[in-house]
């Protein structure tokens, strides 16, 4: 009896045994999700604002010409940094801007070309001119815009994480997905080429490009561009959006200045009365 329970019993732990070995062996072998923290992927912009591109660091356009940033001087630009074999973000990011700038062209106040230009890079060291040649082509920019728009890659022998780094623009391939994970920004460089704001992608409105191209440029207006200044100040850049917001305490400041000035002017009004009649009475 004690022989046959304890057979039973070996029997019993064997099976219980057995039957954890597939659970075991499934979580084992499970492929690990791709987890990556968004914030790992949120530039510092207090480390980088006001620093140039990487001295010296060239890349190749469309044309075939080799080019530096310290070539770019004179107008605001738009720096983007995307990757050409890219299916998804990159060429929405790209496309998007697109809209944006057509939008801006259509107003008349401010142009790409003529104001400010616009460069895409890719932060890819296996793209191509070819590559770039065909994401370009996909992109299909309105010629009114194109005329304004560099796409680029890295000069051979450049290491393009030296110039990607300057900027804190970090990037990692998952190779379960086959894509990079990157910051999906426009970095706008003042006329010197130092970086002035960065607007985050999917976020913004033409409104926010013009704005960040109005203060990149530190009050060296041309004319034409003065009251585009001035309705400028009802809005400031917040850090924490990525965009530009409706400048409350401006307005309230604003307001309040009118309402003080409204009122100064009514007590001089009603002081200067008080004084006729007292004149008229003696």
């Amino acid at each position: 009896m004690c022989m046959r329970y304890s057979i039973y019993m070996i029997l019993g732990i064997c099976v219980c045994l057995l039957g954890t070995f597939p659970a075991q062996a499934t979580q084992t072998f499970k492929i690990p999700e791709s987890v990556i923290d968004p914030e790992s992927l949120r530039i510092n912009e207090a480390k980088v604002l006001g620093l140039k591109p990487k001295r010296d660091f060239s890349f190749i356009d469309q044309h075939g010409d080799v080019f530096t940033f310290q070539d770019r001087t004179g107008k605001p630009l738009v720096l983007v940094m995307s990757y050409y074999t890219c299916d998804g973000v990159c060429s929405s990011v790209n496309i998007e801007l697109g809209d944006r700038l057509s939008e801006l062209e259509k107003t008349g106040r401010i142009k790409p070309g003529r104001d400010f230009d616009v460069v895409t890079v890719s932060f890819d060291k296996n793209d191509t001119v070819d590559t770039m040649q065909k994401f370009r082509k996909f992109v299909g920019l309105d010629q009114n815009v194109a005329d304004g728009w560099t796409f680029a890659v890295a000069s051979q022998g450049q290491n393009i994480k030296e110039f990607t780094d300057r900027y804190d623009f970090r990037f990692f391939w998952s190779a379960q997905d086959r894509t990079f994970f990157h910051p999906t920004v426009y970095m706008v460089l003042s006329p010197e080429m130092r970086l002035a704001r960065i607007l985050y992608a999917h976020d913004i409105e033409a409104n926010d490009i013009e704005l960040a191209v109005l203060d990149s440029k530190q009050g060296n207006f041309k004319p034409s561009e003065i009251i585009n200044y001035a309705v400028s100040l009802c809005y400031s850049y917040s850090y924490k959006d990525g965009k530009y917001v409706f400048n409350i305490p401006m307005f309230v400041a604003f307001g309040s200045l009118i309402i003080g000035m409204s009122a100064l002017g009514l007590s001089i009004l009603a002081y200067k009365r008080r004084q006729r009649k007292r004149e008229g009475l003696s």
